[in-house]
C-alpha cells in the first residue's frame, strides 16, 4: 500500500489545524494548572508564556506531528528535527535581541536565567537519538556542559547535515551555527534552562483529568470541559478580532470561567417535584393562617381549597429539595445557610420598603387603622413573591423561590403584616 500522501493531502486544513489545535488544547491544560499570581499568554511572547509568582517565566514552544509510523504510531524524535533546532534558534535571537537591549552577554545571561525553555511536543522520546541521550545526561548531571557542547559542536552538526539532505540542509546548518556560536556560558547557561517535553499527546483526557482534580463530580466533567472549552474559544476569537492580547491573569481567569466549574459542583436540574405529599391538615398550616389573615385567601372563596394546594405544593418543593440536596451532598450545609440567609436580607428589603412610612407613622404614635395593615402586608406578599432566588450565581426559578418563602413563612421566619411576629411568635410562646 502506498503510504505517501498527494500534495493536496500534505496540504489539507486537517493537516494544519491540528497544529493550532494542539497548541489552543496545551494552552487549556496549562490555564488548568495556573497558580494565584500567575499570569498566562497565547501567542504573546511565545506560543504560550506563563509569568510565574517569583518574577520568573517559560516560554512555551509547542511542535504537533501527524506523521507516522510502520506501526501506526507518531514518530520519535529525530536529532536532526527541523523544528526543535529552529525552534531553539528562535529562542537564541530572543535572548540577544538589542531592540530589547540585550546587547552584552550579561543582559542576555539575565535573561535566561530568569527564563525556563520548553519545547513540547507528540513527537516520541527514543533511546536511538544521540542528542536526546547526551541532553538527558547533561540535565541529570552525569556529563559535564561542556561535554555535551563539545558533542553538538564537533559531532552532532556534522551527523545532521549529513543526514539532511535537500533543501531544509542549508536551514539546519543556519539554525546550528547560530546557536552554537554562542559563549560556552551562555550555552551552558541555555541548556540548563532548557526542557524537552516529548509525548505530550492526549492533551483533552488529560484536560479532563486536571478537572476531576478541582473536586468536580466525575458525571459533570463533560459538562464543565464543554462550557470552558466553548467559553475559552470564544473569547479567543473576540479578542483577536479586537485586537487584543490574549493574555490572563489568574484573578482573570477566576472571574470568567468560575461559572464553568459552578455549573460541574451545582446540579442545575436539582429541583425535583416528585413525590409531595400533602399533608392530611392542609388549611392549618401557619403559612394559610398568614395569608387567611391578610385576606389574600379565604374560605368561603370558590378556589380557597386549589389555592392553598398549589401554594403547598410549592412550599414542599422547596423543603424536600433542600433534604435531598443536604443527604445527597449536592449541596454543603454553607450553602444552605447562604441561601437561607439571601431569602432573609431579599424579604427584608421587601418588608422594611413596604413598610417604611407605616413605620414611620408608628414611631409618631400616630394612628393606623387595619386597612392600611392589610394593604401593605398584600403589597408586601406579592414583592416577595417576585424574588428569584440563587445559589451560586444559578437561579432557583419562581417555584422554588415562592415554595422557599411559603415554607419560611409556615416556620414563622418571616411574616407579611407589619406587626406579624406580635401576631404570630409571641402566641406561641
Amino acid at each position: 500500500m502506498n503510504n505517501l500522501k498527494t500534495h493536496q493531502q500534505a496540504t489539507s486544513a486537517d493537516s494544519t489545524s491540528i497544529g493550532f489545535d494542539y497548541q489552543y488544547y496545551y494552552f487549556l491544560y496549562l490555564i488548568l494548572g495556573l497558580n494565584v499570581e500567575e499570569r498566562i499568554g497565547l501567542e504573546v511572547k511565545d506560543d504560550i508564556h506563563i509569568e510565574h509568582q517569583d518574577g520568573t517565566q517559560s516560554l512555551i514552544q509547542l511542535k504537533h506531528s501527524v506523521q507516522i509510523n510502520a506501526e501506526g504510531e507518531i514518530i520519535n524524535l529525530r536529532e536532526s528535527d527541523i523544528d526543535v533546532w529552529k525552534t531553539l534558534y528562535n529562542w537564541t535571537k530572543i535572548i540577544n535581541d538589542v531592540n530589547d537591549n540585550r546587547d552584552t552577554e550579561e543582559e542576555q545571561l539575565k535573561f535566561i536565567n530568569n527564563t525556563k525553555f520548553i519545547l513540547v511536543t507528540n513527537k516520541s522520546d527514543n533511546e536511538k537519538n544521540n542528542f536526546l541521550k547526551k541532553f538527558k545526561s547533561v540535565k541529570n548531571g552525569l556529563i559535564k556542559s561542556v561535554e555535551f557542547i563539545n558533542f553538538l559542536t564537533e559531532k552532532h552538526i556534522l551527523e545532521c547535515i549529513k543526514n539532511n539532505e535537500g533543501a531544509k540542509n542549508g536551514d539546519l546548518v543556519k539554525y546550528l551555527k547560530e546557536i552554537l556560536q554562542q559563549p560556552q556560558e551562555w550555552l551552558k547557561a541555555f541548556f540548563d534552562k532548557l526542557e524537552l517535553m516529548m509525548d505530550e499527546d492526549d492533551l483533552i483526557s488529560r484536560i479532563k483529568i486536571r478537572i476531576k482534580e478541582k473536586m468536580i463530580p466525575e458525571e459533570k466533567i463533560e459538562l464543565v470541559y464543554e462550557s470552558l472549552d466553548s467559553n475559552l474559544r470564544e473569547d479567543n476569537y473576540l479578542d483577536v478580532k479586537r485586537g487584543k492580547r490574549m493574555e490572563y491573569t489568574f484573578d482573570d481567569l477566576y472571574r470568567k470561567y468560575r461559572k464553568c466549574f459552578i455549573l460541574g459542583r451545582i446540579n442545575r436540574p436539582i429541583i425535583n417535584k416528585d413525590n409531595i405529599i400533602l399533608p392530611e391538615n392542609i388549611n392549618q398550616q401557619n403559612f394559610v393562617r398568614q395569608l387567611e389573615d391578610i385576606e389574600i385567601i379565604n374560605v368561603d372563596d370558590e378556589n380557597y381549597h386549589s389555592y392553598i394546594v398549589e401554594k403547598t405544593i410549592l412550599k414542599l418543593i422547596a423543603f424536600n429539595n433542600l433534604e435531598r440536596w443536604k443527604q445527597e451532598g449536592e449541596l454543603v450545609t454553607t450553602d444552605i445557610k447562604s441561601l437561607k440567609e439571601l431569602a432573609m436580607l431579599e424579604w427584608g428589603n421587601v418588608f422594611d420598603s413596604v413598610h417604611f412610612k407605616l413605620k414611620k407613622k408608628v414611631r409618631r404614635k400616630e394612628n393606623i387603622n387595619d386597612d392600611e395593615l392589610m394593604d401593605l402586608a398584600v403589597d408586601c406578599y406579592f414583592e416577595t413573591l417576585q424574588i428569584k432566588l440563587s445559589i451560586d450565581e444559578f437561579e432557583l426559578g419562581s417555584e422554588f423561590s415562592n415554595g422557599k418563602y411559603f415554607l419560611m413563612s409556615d416556620e414563622l421566619e418571616i411574616g407579611w403584616i407589619y406587626n406579624w411576629k406580635e401576631r404570630y411568635l409571641n402566641a406561641n410562646k
